[in-house]
C-alpha cells in the first residue's frame, strides 16, 4: 500500500507515520512534510520521486500530476480504469493524508497582507482531498489529526478500514474543503458592497456538543466562526476561556451572549444579570462590588439562577459577595485568583474569562459592513442581518417637549437607552442612579411593557426615566408613566401619533427626547 502526505498541521503526524511503517505503506511527501519526517528519522520518499517531476513555482503543483492524480482516482473495480493504469504506468494510491495551511486565521490576522494571504491559497492539496474523498470506497483521506488514531487502530484490529469509515472520513473531506473555500470566498468578498450574495456558505467549526438544547428532548451543538480567535481582542462567548464549572447549556450560552453585550456598551465598571435571555438586573457604579449590589437589587427573585456579566475583572470583595447566591454563570475580562478559589465553591457556576477587555468599541461603516451576520433560522431557511450597531451616531437626540431634560436625566436616559436595546420588544425600562430598578420586557403592547416595568419598580418608579426599544404608538403610554412619576423618557420616535405623544408629555411636564433610532429585538 501506498500513501500521499502534505501536512500543515503535523500534530499526530509522526505517530501516524510510525503506525503506517508498521503496516508496511510506503509514504511519499511534499517537501516540509518530509523534512518534519526525517528529522524523526522515519523514511519517506518524495512526491517527484513518485510523479517524476520536480516541485516548481513554490510547490503549488507538486501534487498535480497525473501519475498522483490518476493513482488516487481511479476506480479498482473497473476493469478500464486498471488497463489504463497499467498503460501509463500508473500505481494506485491507497492513503492520502492531506491537511491546509489555516487559511481563516491568516485571513483574520491585523497584520496580514493581501499578498500574504493569497499565497496561502492551497491549489494542489485541496486537489488531493477531493480526488480521495471522491474515490473513498478505495481511498482513505485523512484530513483531521484527531482522526488518525480512531482509523489506525481499526485498521489493527480489523485488519482493515470499514466502508462506514471511509464514507464518514470522506465526508468530513469535503466538509473541510467547502469550509476553506468559503472562507476564501468571504475575504474576497470583503471588497465588496453586496452584504449579501445570492449564494452563501457559512464557515462554522464546531466547539462541542451539549448535552440539550433549549429543552432535554431537543439535541444541540455549540458552532463558532472559523479561523476565529481572541487574538484580535475582540470578546466573545465562543472565544472566552472557561475557568470552572460543568459543562455549559444551550441557554447558559444564549445568556451569556446577552450578558456580554450588555455590559459591553459601558465604559464605567458595570454588571448585569440575565434571566431568559433578558436583563433582570443592571447597574453601572465606580465600583464594582456596588455595581454588582446595584444590579442585583432590580430584581432579586429573578436574579436567582442567572447569569452574570461584568466589564471588568471580578476581584476577590465582588466574588464573595456573589458567591452567597446561586448563579449560572459568569462571564468578565478576568478572575484574580482568590475570586476563582471562591466561587469554586459553588459547583454549579461556570466561569468564562474572554482575556480581553470588554468595553465598546467605535466600529466604522466599512467594519460594521463585513462584520460576522447575525443568523436565525425559521421553517425551510435562514434570515440574515448585520449587527444591530449605529457607531459614532449612538448618543445623538433632539428634545421634542416643552422642559428641557436636566443634566442627572440625560445621564441616566443615555444609560436606561443603552440598556433596552438588550430587552426583548416591546422592550421598557425604568433607570435612576445609573441602576434599572423596572424592566418591561416581550409585552404584546407598549402600554402593557410601561405597567409591568412600573410593577416590579413598585415605589421606586416615582423620579425615574424611561425608555422604550421603539416608539410610542398612543398617548396612553406617557400617561401610565407620568401616573407611576416618572419624569423623563427616551424613545426612538416615528409614530403616526407622535404629536399626541408630544401633547401628553408637556401636559404632564415629562422631558421627552426621540432618538432616530429603533432597537427592537425579537
Amino acid at each position: 500500500m501506498r500513501a500521499l502526505i502534505s501536512t500543515a498541521n503535523h500534530e499526530g503526524l509522526i505517530e501516524l507515520a510510525q503506525e503506517l511503517h508498521n503496516h508496511t505503506v510506503s509514504m511519499f511527501a511534499t517537501e516540509n512534510t518530509l523534512k518534519v519526517l526525517a528529522a524523526e528519522g522515519i523514511h519517506a520518499s518524495s512526491v517527484s520521486e513518485l510523479s517524476r517531476f520536480p516541485e516548481i513555482l513554490e510547490d503549488e503543483i507538486s501534487a498535480l500530476h497525473p501519475i498522483i492524480i490518476g493513482g488516487i482516482v481511479a476506480r479498482r473495480d473497473l476493469p478500464r480504469h486498471i488497463e489504463e493504469m497499467s498503460v501509463h504506468g500508473i500505481d494506485p494510491i491507497d492513503l492520502v493524508i492531506v491537511n491546509l495551511y489555516p487559511f481563516a486565521a491568516l485571513a483574520h490576522h491585523p497584520d496580514t497582507t493581501p499578498d500574504e494571504v493569497l499565497a496561502r491559497v492551497d491549489v494542489g492539496g485541496i486537489a488531493l482531498i477531493r480526488a480521495a474523498a471522491k474515490n473513498f470506497r478505495d481511498v482513505i483521506v485523512l484530513t483531521r489529526p484527531e482522526d488518525y488514531a480512531s482509523v489506525m487502530q481499526e485498521w489493527s484490529e480489523q485488519g482493515e478500514v470499514s466502508l462506514e469509515t471511509r464514507r464518514r472520513l470522506a465526508i468530513t473531506a469535503f466538509q473541510y474543503t467547502a469550509t476553506y473555500d468559503t472562507a476564501i470566498a468571504e475575504y474576497l468578498r470583503m471588497a465588496e458592497s453586496e452584504c449579501f450574495p445570492s449564494e452563501l456558505t457559512l464557515p462554522l467549526e464546531r466547539l462541542q456538543t451539549l448535552r440539550y438544547g433549549e429543552n432535554p428532548h431537543q439535541q444541540a451543538a455549540f458552532y463558532r466562526w472559523s479561523g476565529y480567535s481572541n487574538s484580535i481582542g475582540l470578546p466573545t462567548v465562543a472565544g472566552a476561556q472557561f475557568l470552572h464549572g460543568k459543562h455549559l447549556s444551550f441557554n447558559n450560552l444564549l445568556d451569556l451572549d446577552v450578558a456580554l453585550g450588555t455590559v459591553q456598551c459601558f465604559t464605567a465598571p458595570t454588571v448585569a444579570i440575565i434571566k431568559h435571555t433578558n436583563p433582570c438586573g443592571l447597574a453601572c457604579d465606580d465600583v464594582l462590588l456596588e455595581a454588582y449590589k446595584k444590579a442585583h437589587a432590580c430584581d432579586p427573585i429573578a436574579s436567582n439562577s442567572g447569569v452574570i456579566g461584568s466589564n471588568r475583572p471580578i476581584n476577590e470583595v465582588t466574588a464573595h459577595e456573589m458567591s452567597q447566591l446561586s448563579y449560572e454563570a459568569i462571564i468578565a475580562p478576568e478572575f484574580s485568583p482568590e475570586a476563582v478559589s471562591l466561587l469554586r465553591k459553588r459547583p454549579q457556576i461556570r466561569l468564562l474569562a474572554t482575556n480581553c477587555a470588554i468595553e465598546p468599541r467605535a466600529i466604522s461603516s466599512q467594519a460594521l459592513h463585513h462584520a460576522h451576520p447575525e443568523v436565525r433560522s425559521i421553517s425551510g431557511g435562514l434570515l440574515l442581518q448585520t449587527p444591530d450597531i449605529v457607531g459614532e451616531r449612538e448618543s445623538e437626540y433632539s428634545v421634542v417637549s416643552e422642559r428641557e431634560p436636566t443634566l442627572d436625566e440625560v445621564t441616566n436616559l443615555m444609560f436606561a437607552w443603552k440598556a433596552v436595546r438588550r430587552v426583548k420588544s416591546n422592550a421598557v425600562v425604568l433607570a435612576r442612579k445609573l441602576m434599572l430598578v423596572g424592566i418591561g420586557a416581550g409585552q404584546m403592547s407598549r402600554v402593557s411593557s410601561v405597567q409591568l416595568a412600573v410593577e416590579k419598580a413598585a415605589s421606586r418608579a416615582r423620579g425615574t426615566v424611561l425608555a422604550s426599544d421603539a416608539a410610542f404608538p398612543f398617548a396612553d403610554a406617557v400617561e401610565a408613566a407620568a401616573r407611576a412619576g416618572i419624569t423623563a423618557i427616551i424613545q426612538p420616535g416615528g409614530s403616526e401619533r407622535d404629536e399626541d405623544v408630544i401633547r401628553e408629555a408637556n401636559h404632564y411636564a415629562i422631558a421627552l427626547i426621540f432618538t432616530g433610532k429603533r432597537h427592537y429585538r425579537h
